[in-house]
């Protein structure tokens, strides 16, 4: 824990939390969750319809976004936390000049509250990460592959969590953030199946993912606020059990479509956006182990599986299938 909530806390006084990607699919949980455990949230927002989600939640919208480095200055100073969650998903961009723009609005946040204290949490990927050779969960520690575009997103993290003067740490998100039905990547590839009338897994499938749901995501951010050491990396993993077949035969059973095996070139020809096929050529386990440890966290979500075929993203097959 830092100095500075330490002694927030000791005296009483309630946390503001400022929150960028608040109206996001993890960001609006995430908001949820600190008001009802007693903190106030200011949250950034982009549209009307952003500020009316925030508000309903109980938190203040602030209308800005990442390159807005005035807003992120003035409520950063304010803030007695600050949790960044905001990242340009569009994966058919410069994904360069997406890694560029985040790490200047993470220097616009860094510049006034270097010396503070004050909390700096990032949300980052373990996807990067290699895997261990002998199959087991690799931790924080792990060596980068090489040659993969989104493990430049690290030099963000790097830039937040080990810059002098300021108390920051990452939360490092499974592939594959899951729960109440909500969009990424699993809605893609449900998407996808959908479009295609199959569900496609690459190769044999046996290559492993991690996952998160989505409220456990939301408890760990909060975890890392209040208990995180500085200049830490804490992976956000909540199983790692889960092949990509198992995952193909999921979305094949909920969305009423035959499963088979596809190379990676066809899996490339045939899904959109591209960052799909790498997604699921990629052997993904990262150990929760130091995020219990040292946070306190649990992850409880409802199994992954078990969302898919009989859960959450029930109604969301249906809603695919129905357009």
């Amino acid at each position: 824990m830092s100095a500075y909530i330490q002694n927030k806390l000791a005296k009483g006084e309630k946390l503001q939390f400022f929150i960028t990607g608040a109206t996001g699919y993890i960001g609006l949980v995430l908001t949820e969750f600190a008001i009802a455990q007693g903190f106030s949230v200011r949250g950034l927002s982009r549209s009307e319809a952003g500020d009316e989600k925030l508000k309903s939640l109980g938190a203040t919208p602030v209308r800005g976004d990442i390159t807005t480095h005035e807003v992120l200055a003035r409520e950063s100073t304010a803030a007695d936390a600050i949790i960044h969650l905001a990242w340009n998903h569009d994966w058919t961009g410069d994904y360069n000049k997406i890694v560029d723009t985040d790490i200047a609005a993470v220097e616009a946040i860094c510049a006034q509250i270097k010396d503070t204290g004050k909390p700096l949490v990032i949300a980052s990927g373990c996807a990067g990460a290699q895997p261990n050779a002998d199959g087991s969960d690799s931790d924080e520690n792990a060596p980068l592959r090489p040659n993969l575009p989104v493990a430049r997103r690290l030099e963000s993290e790097i830039n937040a969590i080990k810059k002098q003067g300021i108390h920051g740490c990452s939360i490092r998100l499974s592939p594959y953030v899951y729960g109440r039905g909500g969009k990424g990547f699993l809605v893609m590839l449900m998407g996808q199946a959908v479009k295609l009338n199959e569900s496609l897994y690459i190769n044999d499938g046996s290559f492993h993912t991690s996952v998160l749901h989505v409220e456990d995501a939301a408890r760990l951010f909060i975890a890392a606020v209040l208990k995180s050491k500085t200049g830490e990396a804490y992976n956000g993993v909540g199983q790692t059990d889960v092949s990509l077949k198992d995952m193909a035969e999921a979305i094949g059973k909920v969305v009423g479509v035959p499963v088979r095996s596809a190379t990676f070139e066809e899996a490339t020809e045939k899904w959109s956006p591209p960052i799909l096929p790498i997604f699921n050529y990629l052997d993904v386990r990262g150990s929760n182990k130091k995020a219990k440890e040292l946070l306190g966290w649990k992850p409880e979500g409802v199994d992954f599986i078990t969302d898919i075929v009989s859960g959450s993203y029930v109604p969301v097959a249906a809603y695919l299938k129905a357009q």
